[in-house]
């Protein structure tokens, strides 16, 4: 079995853990794409600290993994740990791991060393590096050829290039005018670089879930990236193959909180549940759980309403399926926001490997 998907995940534990309760076989498919989690006032210790925290958590849950792609998408470019680059510092923590490094003609050139050094030093062993490009990249190539033209000493050491073509958050942007770009710019880049998977994802889920819908309420909204890559791949019309990603159940644009308060965190937090179906993401949310009645008791009913829904795949389904079961019968402790990502992710890598792709 082979499965043409690549799950873009936060580098957290919870995600981390989804990986570890997939389905037999599952994991050894997929090559997720882990993005560092942003955070507002990151110190050096705070970024050694989480990163060390993660190197574990792989290693615990997702040794299975074929392959991975490691970024530093949401961190300062030129962010150091005592001197040394922050993209040189994850290279070589996680260098067990069959990692595959990422570059951006928006990075830094310490970044770029960084993986050119970590090559040379035979810290990192890949024969490929990914290219990771926006929306704002991909307008036009011939707009950022030049850009791409001076990796080139990048390029040289690897034996191809892994082409990632993200969306990011593309809710409200015109899936015509995006897979047109997109086809254009993956015939002129192929044409000109030895290029090895090609990647095109998104996400509809923004990072304030209120932009979708209100509290106590629910909405189903299109899942616009899919219908960006159904255009993409049709119009490539089989010249090539174009590998699906998403960020599954969390947004892109999705930041860790800091210095706020356990009180006032309780006072603007709602629960929710995300989970997809079809081509729609079905959005449910509950009240503040400092001032619902039901407070950390929410997601029962959640739940409950989730499971009358006739997109619902039954508990049998997955890890994260059957979590959700549980928690309508009110088995166990309560679910949390936190607890829930694992789940949920859960559920969403198991739909798409499963159903989708």
């Amino acid at each position: 079995m082979s499965i043409e998907y690549v799950p873009f995940l936060k580098l957290k534990s919870n995600e981390i853990m989804a990986l570890r309760v997939l389905e037999r076989g599952l994991i050894e498919q997929i090559t997720p794409f882990f993005d560092y989690a942003k955070r507002k006032n990151l110190t050096e210790e705070d970024f050694v600290k989480t990163s060390k925290k993660m190197q574990t958590s792989l290693t615990k849950n997702a040794r299975r993994l074929s392959n991975l792609y490691i970024d530093n998408f949401d961190i300062d470019t030129n962010f150091e740990i005592g001197g040394i680059h922050s993209y040189y510092y994850l290279l070589d923590l996680f260098k067990t791991f069959s990692l595959i490094p990422v570059i951006a003609i928006d990075r830094s050139q310490r970044h770029i060393d960084s993986v050119c050094l970590a090559k040379d030093n035979g810290i990192n062993t890949s024969s490929t590096v990914a290219l990771r490009l926006t929306s704002d990249d991909f307008q036009d190539f011939a707009l950022v050829e030049d850009e791409i033209d001076d990796l080139q000493d990048t390029f040289d050491r690897f034996d191809t290039i892994d082409l990632v073509l993200d969306c990011r958050v593309c809710l409200n942007k015109d899936p015509s005018v995006l897979a047109i770009n997109i086809n254009s710019f993956i015939n002129s880049f192929c044409l000109k670089y030895n290029t090895g998977r090609i990647i095109v994802t998104g996400s509809s889920i923004p990072a304030s879930i209120r932009d979708i819908t209100g509290v106590e309420s629910e909405a189903n909204i299109d899942r616009v990236e899919l219908d960006i890559f159904d255009r993409v791949t049709a119009l490539i019309d089989g010249k090539m193959t174009v590998t699906l990603g998403d960020y599954g159940a969390v947004s892109p644009n999705y930041s860790d909180v800091d210095g706020i308060p356990g009180g006032a965190m309780r006072n603007i937090t709602a629960p929710k549940i995300i989970y997809a179906y079809d081509n729609f993401q079905y959005v449910s949310r509950g009240g503040a759980l400092s001032t619902h009645p039901d407070g950390d008791g929410q997601y029962k009913n959640l739940t409950l309403t989730l499971l009358a829904k006739a997109f619902f795949r039954g508990e049998p389904y997955s890890f994260g399926d059957r979590y959700l079961g549980e928690k309508s019968r009110g088995v166990g402790s309560n679910a949390t926001p936190s607890t829930v990502v694992k789940p949920l992710c859960n559920s969403h890598i198991s739909y798409m490997c499963k159903d989708y792709v």
